[in-house]
């Protein structure tokens, strides 16, 4: 390993190199840090005193990036590359080449949260081994720790956009036979039956409500988009108060339930609707 103050540089094989920091940001945070152009040239800027006055991002499969870092009088470098992988805000896999006279790399960054904390691995492959050699020659391990200790500065002062208020109305809900399934939901489950429409011949939208649920489901068959197989949604929860009386009162009126299981302080009652989909009573009791 060599030691580069915070940040640990690996040489996993003979054309890697492998670069790991910890980073007091969140993942979700560090990788737009890395990926919007709103960002990026707040941090990576180059030598004290240089500056990035031009980023654009593609961020996409065979999206390309563009940077350039332009110092004092005429000096300027430019970084470009392809991405080849992108998976938010896990993952990033490009390549990299900082014009003529300089190797292209292959560069996979993964992003680990930890906490409050994330660790960023970069994984670089040359060309050739003296190809890396020459990099870790370059003043490379310099200049990634100042890179790093900017962004963790940078990164103190901005925050993710803000998330906007969602509310859970709508389960789709896979059926073979919607009208079986109404007599299912309404008749032995007590469900409210909001909207039964048709807008063409193949299509049909059934929309019920469990009693004293904010949320609501919908029996689906042939709908666009929605291409799950009747019978195959898995653990629905239904929040009840007592579990015990709740389970009975669906026995009395058909419904199958099977016994109360406690899990860990938790109770729950499994039942299957008439197309195999699994629906649980839960039941959660206040701790003393």
């Amino acid at each position: 390993m060599i030691d580069a103050n915070a940040t640990a540089f690996d040489l996993p094989s003979d054309v890697e190199i492998q670069i790991r920091r910890t980073l007091a940001a969140p993942r979700a945070l560090v990788f737009d840090c890395y990926t919007n152009p709103e960002h990026l040239p707040n941090w990576m800027t180059g030598p004290p005193g240089w500056t990035m006055p031009v980023c654009e991002i593609d961020l996409r499969p065979g999206g390309t990036f563009r940077y350039v870092l332009r110092g004092e009088g005429a000096a300027e470098m430019t970084l470009t590359g392809t991405f080849t992988e992108v998976r938010r805000p896990l993952r990033l896999v490009a390549t990299e080449t900082w014009g003529p006279g300089f190797p292209e790399t292959l560069n996979t960054v993964t992003f680990e949260a930890a906490g409050s904390h994330t660790t960023v691995t970069t994984l670089v492959r040359y060309p050739s081994q003296s190809a890396r050699d020459a990099a870790l020659q370059s003043g490379m391990k310099e200049g990634l720790e100042a890179g790093f200790t900017s962004l963790e500065s940078y990164a103190q002062g901005v925050s993710l956009p803000p998330v906007p208020d969602m509310r859970l109305e709508l389960v789709p809900v896979p059926v073979a036979d919607v009208d079986r399934a109404i007599g299912f939901y309404v008749d032995l489950l007590g469900f409210h039956l909001d909207h039964d429409i048709k807008p063409n011949d193949d299509v049909r939208v059934t929309q019920l409500t469990p009693p004293g649920s904010a949320c609501s489901i919908v029996l689906y068959k042939n709908l666009p988009g929605l291409d799950l197989p009747a019978g195959t949604l898995r653990g629905l929860h239904l929040v009840v108060a007592d579990i015990h009386k709740s389970r009975e009162l669906l026995l009395a009126r058909g419904v199958e339930v099977a016994g109360v299981d406690d899990m860990g302080g938790i109770l729950y009652a499994a039942f299957t609707d008439p197309d195999g989909n699994t629906w649980l009573l839960q039941e959660i009791p206040p701790r003393p």
